[in-house]
């Protein structure tokens, strides 16, 4: 009867994880963007808890673009790569938020091998839906600020 469960040769909470990567981008955010729940490959998962600085009135609502900044976030942690920018997003918030609301961004790319990435990322409270939205992400052989696209292009129009 003890034998009921199988053993396993290692200790479960000190297993590796060997889906999980190392974090490669928005190495820099500030905390109010959100924590990172899970990374893994070519998936995230940000925790949002909402505080009285993103709030818009008297009522507690939360600003949506709290929201946005977060999924945002997510979107660049699930595609990983320093050189990547968001370009682009379609989004649609599902409810209002108030002070206090807990948010959970689960990022998921579509494909990774392209340098332009879709990003599936979807917003809940508790187990209600609140956000979804999907993010259109550029990697860059080179970071975007290096590129130098403002000075080639005055020295097009100079």
């Amino acid at each position: 009867m003890e034998d009921e469960f199988p053993k396993e040769d290692e200790d479960f909470l000190n297993k590796l994880d060997y889906d999980t990567v190392i974090q490669r981008a928005c190495q820099e955010i500030d905390a109010n963007n959100g924590s990172i729940k899970e990374l893994k490959q070519g998936n995230a998962v940000v925790f949002l808890e909402t505080s009285r600085r993103m709030v818009l009135d008297k009522n507690g609502l939360i600003h949506s673009g709290n929201l946005y900044s977060s999924a945002a976030y997510a979107a660049l942690l699930a595609v990983n790569n320093p050189n990547a920018v968001v370009i682009g997003a379609e989004v649609k918030f599902l409810a209002p938020l108030e002070v206090g609301n807990e948010v959970v961004f689960k990022a998921q790319t579509l494909q990774e091998d392209t340098k332009k990435r879709e990003v599936k990322v979807e917003g809940f409270v508790l187990d209600i839906k609140i956000f979804d939205a999907m993010f259109y992400v550029a990697v860059f052989e080179k970071h975007v600020l290096s590129l130098h696209i403002t000075k080639e292009m005055e020295k097009k129009m100079g």
